[in-house]
């Protein structure tokens, strides 16, 4: 398929080619012999020659030709215009888009193959009654509870960060970082390995707009190394140095000694330092694990975090990122690299990687040196969360915890103030009379059915009745002692009974002498002369069998009903489900379990508030910090109290023989 042909496959439009014949004219050279006469020796002197000559002739001739057509795939159809196609749904999307042959995209919110199916916010399935499990901020189709994940997540429930080469909205996009770079699975943003840099380094987005295209495929500039190429070469003779390690690299005619060896100026070769040998000085004299001049004695150094076991004199030279006699320990806070020399440069107490320096951003905060908030309604950790609070409510930027406005309270600001307070987290008191509600703004009363005035303090004034008392009551003036304030009820004067008191018939019955009976029904009365109905309270219709529509409620069902809550649970952080039942499950935490745990070397979270319970030999925000030195166990809390030299103090156990001794 051409490239032509796969564009029009995308837009649904179909390339086919139309045959056609025309009739032309067209002109050909026709042979024919001529005789012409020429002088011999002949008698008469005169002789005959033939030739071939050539005519034009024309004639019409039929020629078969094509030219390209195009037009809609199935399932696509063009517009009014007639300019493109467009995918054709057999059913409307009722609360969507049509993006593919009977292939709709909801708007949020809404679900199912027509999306014509809402659940709240966290719910799916019929009735609403199943709990979504998705995380990371996603949301779930109502109709079937499919994830819809966010940008830099994958997976059933989205709980996976995009593979190392993605990134994006749907992990759709590919990752351009060369050499070992890092890709953000959110914004993906590169960072380079030490020794490398651009072009367009850090700015992933630009890069996958220009037109080379790589990020982080090129080496360091000559005289810098390591992390961002920051690191300054420090050799002699303007040498050059590994744009990986800083080691320097001679130019021709000159050299450097090799772990401490020199060379003989009469004749080149290497003189080797204690415990060395080799022809340039770069072989252990001893095994890897043994030092000193007879090689007797026993490395102390961990060998996991450890470049080199000085062969004579046992002195421990640690990887990069690692510090301590022994290189036990990571590097100190706010320091990095070999030899731990490097200083972090990252803001709001973020912590760096101790082998390279990468800031390590706590939760609230972003960008390469942790100094940008997150964006507002996002929060935790690389802001990936959405707020959730409601009803103008502001979220922490770390955790989420909403800042309820005046008249709400709630772990996501949807209740609003009992009916005994109002105001900023509800603390001050309504004065409203009579059982009055009291808005949770602004602590203004709305009167209860049959009072008024500011505070609800006073009655409807006589002939009035309901909420706000604007009902007239509809009671026989003449017959009736008053009309109830709340409710229009009509107390009637001895002898006179009926809805409006309008009759001296004993009930059901009416006209001369009440002989006739009332067809009005559920206790409603009639017209003592007509015998038409008089509704009560509830009811309508010519015999009054008729409940109030929907959404209105008393006398001519004429009140409207106030409006209902939905009454769904939301649940304090640390818990979920239908009932806010179920913890959190290990790993998560937060306000419905959405945010994940960040705690290191098997330390667990709080289900809550993610706070780290760290295990044994281990301390620190994320339990990344190891014990300090002369303290073990639960919280770093027992010190170590060894009897001799030939102990060491390990971070778990206490007390344990060095190595080489039992």
């Amino acid at each position: 398929m051409s490239g032509n042909e796969q564009v029009g496959f995308a837009r649904g439009i179909d390339r086919d080619s139309y045959r056609y014949k025309i009739t032309v004219k067209v002109s050909e050279q026709k042979p024919y012999t001529i005789r012409e006469n020429t002088w011999c020796f002949s008698f008469p002197p005169r002789c005959s020659k033939y030739k071939v000559v050539y005519r034009t002739v024309f004639k019409e001739q039929e020629l078969t030709k094509q030219r390209p057509v195009e037009e809609c795939c199935k399932g696509y159809t063009e517009t009014t215009s007639g300019d493109r196609c467009i995918p054709v749904c057999s059913e409307d999307c009722r609360h969507g888009t049509c993006i593919a042959p009977d292939v709709c995209k909801c708007e949020s919110g809404y679900g199912g193959p027509l999306c014509d199916f809402k659940c709240p916010l966290g719910k799916w399935g019929r009735d609403c009654e199943m709990d979504c499990k998705c995380q990371n901020g996603a949301t779930c189709d109502p109709f079937d509870g499919k994830c819809i994940c966010t940008r830099g997540w994958t997976g059933v429930y989205c709980d996976q960060k995009c593979p190392s080469d993605r990134y994006g909205q749907d992990c759709a996009e590919e990752c351009r970082c060369r050499n070992g770079g890092s890709c953000h699975h959110i914004s993906g943003e590169c960072h380079c390995a030490p020794g490398y840099t651009g072009p367009l380094a850090n700015t992933a987005r630009n890069a996958s707009r220009s037109a080379s295209g790589s990020v982080c495929a090129n080496r360091c500039p000559e005289g810098f190394w390591g992390k961002n190429c920051s690191q300054t070469c420090d050799c002699y003779n303007r040498a050059g140095c590994d744009h990986i390690s800083g080691e320097c690299q001679c130019k021709p005619g000159y050299y450097g000694d090799k772990n401490g060896g020199t060379c003989d100026p009469v004749n080149g070769t290497c003189m080797c330092d204690n415990g060395w040998t080799g022809e340039t000085c770069n072989q252990r004299k001893c095994e890897d694990d043994l030092y000193g001049p007879s090689c007797e004695k026993v490395c102390e150094c961990e060998s996991e975090n450890t470049e080199l076991c000085h062969p004579w004199t046992g002195e421990c030279s640690c990887k990069t990122g690692w510090d301590g006699e022994t290189c036990a320990r990571p590097c100190p806070f706010y320091t990095y690299g070999k030899g731990c020399q490097n200083r972090c440069n990252c803001k709001n107490n973020a912590q760096c990687s101790p082998m390279d320096g990468t800031c390590i951003c706590a939760a609230g905060y972003r960008g390469k040196d942790c100094g940008e908030l997150c964006p507002v309604n996002t929060f935790g950790e690389d802001c990936a969360q959405e707020c959730a609070c409601k009803n103008g409510a502001s979220c922490s930027p770390e955790n989420g915890r909403c800042n309820c406005t005046a008249g709400w309270v709630g772990v996501l600001c949807d209740r609003p103030c009992d009916d005994k307070s109002y105001g900023k987290d509800c603390e001050s008191k309504c004065k409203c009379f009579n059982n009055a509600a009291c808005n949770p703004q602004n602590g203004t009363c709305t009167c209860a059915a049959g009072f008024t005035g500011a505070l609800c303090q006073d009655r409807c004034k006589k002939g009035f009745f309901g909420i706000e008392c604007n009902q007239t009551c509809d009671c026989d003036d003449e017959n009736t002692v008053d009309c109830d304030s709340a409710t229009g009820y009509c107390n009637c004067k001895p002898e006179w009974r009926g809805i409006r008191c309008e009759t001296k018939c004993p009930e059901g019955l009416y006209g001369v002498d009440c002989h006739s009976h009332c067809e009005c029904m559920n206790n409603s009365s009639c017209d003592p002369t007509t015998g038409s109905c008089v509704c009560a309270r509830g009811w309508e219709g010519a015999d009054c069998s008729q409940p109030c529509k929907e959404g209105w409620y008393g006398l001519g069902c004429k009140e409207k009903c106030p409006e209902k809550m939905n009454g769904v649970c939301q649940c304090r952080p640390g818990w979920q489900g239908e009932y806010c039942q179920t913890p959190c499950a290990e790993g998560t935490y937060g306000v419905n379990c959405t945010q994940h745990c960040k705690c290191q070397n098997g330390g667990k979270c709080r289900s809550n508030d993610g706070h780290c319970r760290c295990t044994a030999g281990w301390t620190g925000t994320r339990c990344s910090e190891i014990c300090p030195e002369g303290y073990y166990g639960d919280h770093c809390m027992e010190p170590c109290e060894c009897k001799n030299d030939y102990f060491t103090c390990h971070p778990v156990e206490g007390c344990i023989c060095r190595h080489g001794y039992t």
